[in-house]
């Protein structure tokens, strides 16, 4: 529509400053997160391969370690949204759609490596005006749960 159009055109004169922005905050994310051995942060973030990839940083999505926690992944969300932080669960994979599972008995065993990905998957609150005390109480919200979930290992392990 025109109003879109018109919507999208004064979008367009910002985009590169907010995909800066964007990516300031994930370079943040990764700094922060790095440490914190219970999740997997994007494959993007500090491979050498892809220094000259301009990411988007349209979503930030870490991964529950398997096994690293002794909760799944959907007590953990509920732990996030309790911290008072927004998260997303992006990407669920087309056979796990009802539309998919009841038409054609597409089940989770039909193809494991998706649904185990999906099922550890958690995309973290990214968007330029972030401020400072939001991203902190992410990554605050983020280590804390799995400093306080983490699954000990055992003894020979």
């Amino acid at each position: 529509t025109d109003i879109a159009s018109a919507i999208g055109l004064h979008q367009l004169r910002r985009a590169e400053a907010m995909r800066r922005r964007r990516e300031e905050i994930a370079s943040i994310y990764a700094e922060r997160l790095a440490g914190v051995d219970e999740i997997e942060l994007p494959a993007v973030v500090g491979d050498p391969r892809l220094a000259d990839v301009e990411h988007a940083w349209h979503l930030f999505q870490i991964r529950l370690r398997e096994g690293a926690l002794a909760i799944d992944r959907d007590a953990f969300l509920d732990a996030l949204r309790a911290r008072g932080v927004g998260y997303s669960v992006h990407w669920r994979p087309l056979h796990l759609h009802p539309y998919w599972s009841e038409t054609f008995g597409w089940r989770p065993e039909h193809l494991p490596t998706a649904s185990a990905v999906w099922c550890r998957t958690v995309t973290l609150p990214l968007f330029p005006t972030m401020r400072g005390d939001e991203i902190d109480r992410v990554v605050d919200a983020v280590t804390d749960l799995c400093r306080r979930h983490r699954r000990p290992v055992a003894a020979g392990v």
